[in-house]
């Protein structure tokens, strides 16, 4: 009689969170990089969703071996043996909503004499019914009034959500009684799938609320160890 263990390991882990403060960068503040105060006199405008605030987020992971040795469960022998022992898969999906966005536009900051990113007004529209393909309603964003502040929130737009899924497979090969090899093969996004990292968040451009960059695409990567 032949028989083979398979071990499998499962974990999946899900996260519900809501972030709020009124600071638009914790690294440090640059006028010409939008983070600073749109008016320091009214604080309190600033307080909305934090950068870093995702709400949602699911992370599945797996990992699967056929069992090594004859203690490790494997019982096969022969060619069978050599063929399905000592091999490992391993899987992880991570999925999440998107992190948020703040929609600006380029002007002078009163009494700077600088150039700067401040926020745009709302028009009314509703901020999140995006045409197809945006993840903002440029309908929704104007210039505001000259001597007047954009009434937009900070960090009311939100971003492309988040999805990869990799995976890594190997096989020790027994070659004497100290000596082994393990090849290895990692992939990364393994699905091939478009996914985005940034969004035109700037109203006066035509891209505004289209996504301008995407994340890596599939990548493999083969390696080779011996131990002895």
């Amino acid at each position: 009689m032949y028989g083979i263990c398979l071990s499998t390991d499962a974990h999946q882990y899900t996260t519900l969170a809501k972030a709020m403060d009124n600071a638009a960068a914790f690294a440090g503040a640059s006028a010409n990089s939008g983070v600073l105060a749109q008016n320091w006199l009214d604080l309190e405008a600033e307080y909305a969703r934090s950068s870093f605030d995702q709400r949602h987020q699911v992370v599945a992971s797996v990992e699967y071996t056929t069992g090594a040795g004859i203690t490790g469960g494997a019982l096969l022998d022969g060619w069978k043996g050599r063929l399905f022992k000592d091999w490992s898969f391993v899987g992880q999906m991570t999925t999440g909503s998107g992190t948020p966005l703040t929609p600006t536009f380029f002007s002078p900051l009163s009494g700077t004499g600088i150039i700067g990113g401040t926020r745009p007004s709302l028009t009314g529209a509703p901020v999140d019914e995006a045409p197809d393909g945006y993840y903002a309603n440029p309908a929704a964003f104007t210039v505001p009034a000259p001597g007047e502040w954009g009434t937009a929130a900070r960090n009311s737009i939100t971003g492309p959500s988040q999805f990869s899924l990799n995976a890594a497979m190997s096989r020790t090969f027994r070659l004497k009684d100290r000596v082994t090899m393990d090849f290895r093969i990692d992939a990364t996004n393994v699905l091939n799938r478009v996914t985005y990292s940034s969004v035109t968040t700037l109203i006066s451009s035509q891209q505004f609320g289209l996504p301008n960059r995407t994340n890596d695409m599939r990548k493999l990567r083969s390696s080779i160890r011996v131990g002895f």
